[in-house]
Protein backbone atom coordinates (compact mmCIF):
# COMPACT_ATOMS: atom_id res chain seq x y z
CA UNK A 1 0.00 0.00 0.00
CA UNK A 2 1.17 3.72 -0.80
CA UNK A 3 -0.70 6.08 1.51
CA UNK A 4 -1.75 9.07 -0.23
CA UNK A 5 -0.79 11.99 1.83
CA UNK A 6 -2.98 15.67 2.16
CA UNK A 7 -0.08 17.71 0.68
CA UNK A 8 0.09 15.50 -2.89
CA UNK A 9 1.76 12.06 -3.42
CA UNK A 10 2.53 9.21 -1.64
CA UNK A 11 4.31 7.14 1.40
CA UNK A 12 6.65 4.95 0.60
CA UNK A 13 4.93 1.28 0.25
CA UNK A 14 4.19 -0.64 3.61
CA UNK A 15 3.72 -4.65 3.15
CA UNK A 16 -0.19 -5.54 4.48
CA UNK A 17 -0.03 -7.43 7.32
CA UNK A 18 -2.95 -9.24 8.77
CA UNK A 19 -4.13 -9.33 12.35
CA UNK A 20 -1.16 -11.51 13.64
CA UNK A 21 1.01 -9.12 12.25
CA UNK A 22 2.33 -11.23 9.30
CA UNK A 23 2.61 -9.97 5.73
CA UNK A 24 -0.22 -10.87 3.91
CA UNK A 25 0.11 -13.27 0.97
CA UNK A 26 -2.72 -15.59 -0.29
CA UNK A 27 0.33 -18.66 -0.50
CA UNK A 28 3.28 -19.30 -2.30
CA UNK A 29 5.94 -16.39 -3.40
CA UNK A 30 9.09 -16.64 -5.34
CA UNK A 31 11.74 -16.09 -2.53
CA UNK A 32 14.42 -13.65 -4.02
CA UNK A 33 16.95 -14.69 -1.23
CA UNK A 34 16.96 -18.92 -1.86
CA UNK A 35 15.93 -18.73 -5.42
CA UNK A 36 12.90 -20.83 -5.03
CA UNK A 37 9.01 -21.28 -4.79
CA UNK A 38 8.23 -20.71 -0.70
CA UNK A 39 4.80 -21.58 0.82
CA UNK A 40 2.97 -20.33 3.72
CA UNK A 41 3.38 -23.25 5.85
CA UNK A 42 -0.06 -23.06 7.53
CA UNK A 43 -1.91 -21.56 5.14
CA UNK A 44 -5.25 -23.50 3.59
CA UNK A 45 -4.25 -21.78 -0.07
CA UNK A 46 -0.48 -22.17 0.58
CA UNK A 47 -0.07 -23.68 -3.38
CA UNK A 48 -1.79 -20.61 -4.73
CA UNK A 49 0.34 -17.48 -5.98
CA UNK A 50 -1.22 -14.10 -5.67
CA UNK A 51 -1.26 -12.12 -8.53
CA UNK A 52 -4.09 -9.60 -8.05
CA UNK A 53 -6.00 -7.66 -5.33
CA UNK A 54 -9.47 -5.17 -5.52
CA UNK A 55 -11.25 -3.37 -2.48
CA UNK A 56 -14.36 -3.94 -1.55
CA UNK A 57 -16.96 -2.83 1.35
CA UNK A 58 -17.89 -6.89 0.75
CA UNK A 59 -19.94 -7.15 4.22
CA UNK A 60 -21.38 -3.14 4.43
CA UNK A 61 -19.82 -2.92 7.38
CA UNK A 62 -18.29 0.42 6.89
CA UNK A 63 -14.49 -0.66 5.73
CA UNK A 64 -12.72 -1.85 2.74
CA UNK A 65 -11.96 -6.01 2.13
CA UNK A 66 -9.84 -7.25 -0.09
CA UNK A 67 -11.00 -9.81 -3.18
CA UNK A 68 -7.57 -11.36 -4.29
CA UNK A 69 -7.27 -13.21 -7.64
CA UNK A 70 -4.45 -16.41 -7.75
CA UNK A 71 -2.41 -17.52 -11.03
CA UNK A 72 -4.37 -20.48 -11.03
CA UNK A 73 -7.69 -18.45 -12.07
CA UNK A 74 -9.21 -18.68 -8.34
CA UNK A 75 -10.85 -16.00 -6.38
CA UNK A 76 -10.29 -15.34 -2.46
CA UNK A 77 -11.94 -13.07 -0.21
CA UNK A 78 -9.42 -11.43 2.94
CA UNK A 79 -11.83 -10.01 5.08
CA UNK A 80 -10.82 -6.80 6.95
CA UNK A 81 -12.07 -7.12 10.86
CA UNK A 82 -10.99 -3.75 11.80
CA UNK A 83 -12.14 -0.83 10.56
CA UNK A 84 -12.08 1.84 8.31
CA UNK A 85 -9.28 4.12 9.93
CA UNK A 86 -7.24 0.94 11.20
CA UNK A 87 -7.94 -2.36 8.94
CA UNK A 88 -6.88 -5.61 10.52
CA UNK A 89 -7.39 -8.26 8.05
CA UNK A 90 -8.06 -11.66 8.57
CA UNK A 91 -5.51 -14.14 8.97
CA UNK A 92 -6.92 -16.66 6.32
CA UNK A 93 -8.24 -15.67 3.01
CA UNK A 94 -11.73 -17.43 1.72
CA UNK A 95 -12.43 -18.96 -1.64
CA UNK A 96 -14.96 -17.06 -3.64
CA UNK A 97 -17.78 -20.04 -4.50
CA UNK A 98 -20.22 -20.16 -7.70
CA UNK A 99 -22.80 -22.67 -5.88
CA UNK A 100 -20.89 -25.80 -4.86
CA UNK A 101 -17.65 -25.17 -7.84
CA UNK A 102 -14.80 -22.58 -6.74
CA UNK A 103 -15.22 -19.19 -8.74
CA UNK A 104 -12.62 -19.09 -11.66
CA UNK A 105 -10.94 -17.62 -14.38
CA UNK A 106 -10.65 -21.03 -16.64
CA UNK A 107 -7.44 -19.64 -17.84
CA UNK A 108 -5.92 -18.29 -15.27
CA UNK A 109 -3.92 -15.39 -14.34
CA UNK A 110 -7.13 -13.70 -12.37
CA UNK A 111 -6.30 -10.18 -11.90
CA UNK A 112 -9.90 -8.87 -10.45
CA UNK A 113 -11.41 -5.45 -10.57
CA UNK A 114 -15.01 -4.73 -9.00
CA UNK A 115 -17.28 -2.83 -10.70
CA UNK A 116 -21.64 -2.41 -11.07
CA UNK A 117 -21.69 -3.77 -15.08
CA UNK A 118 -25.24 -4.49 -14.98
CA UNK A 119 -26.23 -1.17 -13.12
CA UNK A 120 -28.54 -3.05 -10.35
CA UNK A 121 -26.31 -1.33 -7.57
CA UNK A 122 -24.34 -4.31 -6.67
CA UNK A 123 -20.39 -4.69 -7.26
CA UNK A 124 -19.55 -7.34 -9.92
CA UNK A 125 -16.29 -8.76 -10.43
CA UNK A 126 -14.41 -8.46 -13.71
CA UNK A 127 -11.02 -9.58 -14.83
CA UNK A 128 -8.73 -10.27 -17.94
CA UNK A 129 -6.87 -14.20 -18.36
CA UNK A 130 -3.93 -15.86 -19.10
CA UNK A 131 -5.01 -16.42 -22.82
CA UNK A 132 -6.64 -12.92 -22.99
CA UNK A 133 -9.54 -11.42 -23.36
CA UNK A 134 -12.10 -10.74 -20.23
CA UNK A 135 -14.60 -12.36 -18.22
CA UNK A 136 -17.65 -10.93 -15.77
CA UNK A 137 -19.28 -12.75 -12.90
CA UNK A 138 -22.09 -11.15 -12.16
CA UNK A 139 -23.40 -10.53 -8.84
CA UNK A 140 -26.62 -11.70 -8.00
CA UNK A 141 -26.84 -12.02 -4.02
CA UNK A 142 -27.31 -8.64 -1.68
CA UNK A 143 -25.64 -5.82 -0.64
CA UNK A 144 -23.39 -7.27 2.31
CA UNK A 145 -23.99 -11.00 1.03
CA UNK A 146 -22.39 -11.02 -2.17
CA UNK A 147 -22.93 -14.13 -5.07
CA UNK A 148 -21.88 -14.74 -8.41
CA UNK A 149 -22.63 -16.44 -11.76
CA UNK A 150 -20.07 -17.93 -13.60
CA UNK A 151 -18.06 -16.26 -15.79
CA UNK A 152 -19.57 -14.64 -18.92
CA UNK A 153 -17.47 -13.74 -21.57
CA UNK A 154 -17.43 -10.06 -22.25
CA UNK A 155 -14.09 -9.87 -24.73
CA UNK A 156 -13.63 -13.00 -26.42
CA UNK A 157 -10.17 -14.36 -26.63
CA UNK A 158 -7.83 -14.45 -29.83
CA UNK A 159 -4.73 -16.34 -29.23
CA UNK A 160 -1.43 -15.47 -27.09
CA UNK A 161 -0.99 -12.46 -29.10
CA UNK A 162 -4.36 -11.77 -30.15
CA UNK A 163 -4.43 -11.13 -34.28
CA UNK A 164 -2.00 -9.53 -36.41
CA UNK A 165 1.59 -8.96 -35.82
CA UNK A 166 3.49 -8.72 -32.66
CA UNK A 167 4.47 -5.55 -33.64
CA UNK A 168 1.07 -4.43 -34.94
CA UNK A 169 -1.72 -6.48 -33.01
CA UNK A 170 -5.48 -6.17 -33.77
CA UNK A 171 -6.58 -7.08 -30.75
CA UNK A 172 -5.32 -7.72 -26.61
CA UNK A 173 -2.84 -10.35 -26.68
CA UNK A 174 -2.17 -12.38 -23.31
CA UNK A 175 -2.66 -11.83 -19.46
CA UNK A 176 -5.38 -8.73 -19.80
CA UNK A 177 -6.06 -6.66 -17.21
CA UNK A 178 -9.40 -5.02 -17.24
CA UNK A 179 -10.84 -1.36 -15.94
CA UNK A 180 -13.98 -0.45 -16.24
CA UNK A 181 -14.90 3.30 -16.38
CA UNK A 182 -16.86 5.67 -18.61
CA UNK A 183 -14.33 6.70 -20.81
CA UNK A 184 -16.83 8.75 -23.26
CA UNK A 185 -18.73 10.19 -20.46
CA UNK A 186 -21.99 8.62 -22.49
CA UNK A 187 -23.41 6.96 -19.13
CA UNK A 188 -22.40 3.72 -18.90
CA UNK A 189 -19.11 1.68 -18.70
CA UNK A 190 -16.64 1.18 -21.21
CA UNK A 191 -13.40 -1.53 -20.61
CA UNK A 192 -9.88 -0.40 -20.52
CA UNK A 193 -7.75 -3.61 -21.07
CA UNK A 194 -4.13 -4.15 -20.66
CA UNK A 195 -2.55 -6.84 -22.09
CA UNK A 196 1.46 -8.79 -22.58
CA UNK A 197 1.99 -9.17 -26.03
CA UNK A 198 4.93 -11.47 -27.15
CA UNK A 199 6.50 -11.99 -30.36
CA UNK A 200 6.73 -16.15 -30.15
CA UNK A 201 8.56 -17.27 -33.49
CA UNK A 202 10.70 -20.04 -33.40
CA UNK A 203 14.10 -18.93 -34.00
CA UNK A 204 13.87 -15.23 -33.61
CA UNK A 205 16.84 -13.40 -32.91
CA UNK A 206 15.46 -11.29 -30.33
CA UNK A 207 11.77 -12.07 -29.04
CA UNK A 208 9.64 -8.42 -28.72
CA UNK A 209 7.65 -7.76 -25.68
CA UNK A 210 5.90 -5.32 -24.87
CA UNK A 211 1.94 -4.05 -23.43
CA UNK A 212 -0.64 -2.48 -24.87
CA UNK A 213 -3.95 -0.91 -23.52
CA UNK A 214 -7.04 -1.13 -25.32
CA UNK A 215 -10.29 0.77 -25.48
CA UNK A 216 -13.79 -1.26 -25.68
CA UNK A 217 -16.52 1.09 -25.77
CA UNK A 218 -20.16 -0.37 -24.44
CA UNK A 219 -22.92 -0.11 -27.41
CA UNK A 220 -25.81 -1.08 -25.64
CA UNK A 221 -27.26 -0.26 -22.20
CA UNK A 222 -26.18 -2.16 -19.22
CA UNK A 223 -29.58 -3.22 -18.45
Amino acid sequence: MLAGKKTGGFSAPAQLRDKAGRILRLGQYWDQDTNEWTGVADGKFKESLGVGAALADWDEDADLDLVLGSSGGHLFLRRNEGSKEKHAFAPESEQLMCGKEPLKVSSGEAIPTLADWDGDGLFDILSGGASGGAVWFRNIGKRGAPAFTPAATLIESRGPRGQGSPADPTWPGRRTQVHAADYDSDGDLDLLVGDHCTDERIGAAKPEMHGWVWLFRRLTPAR
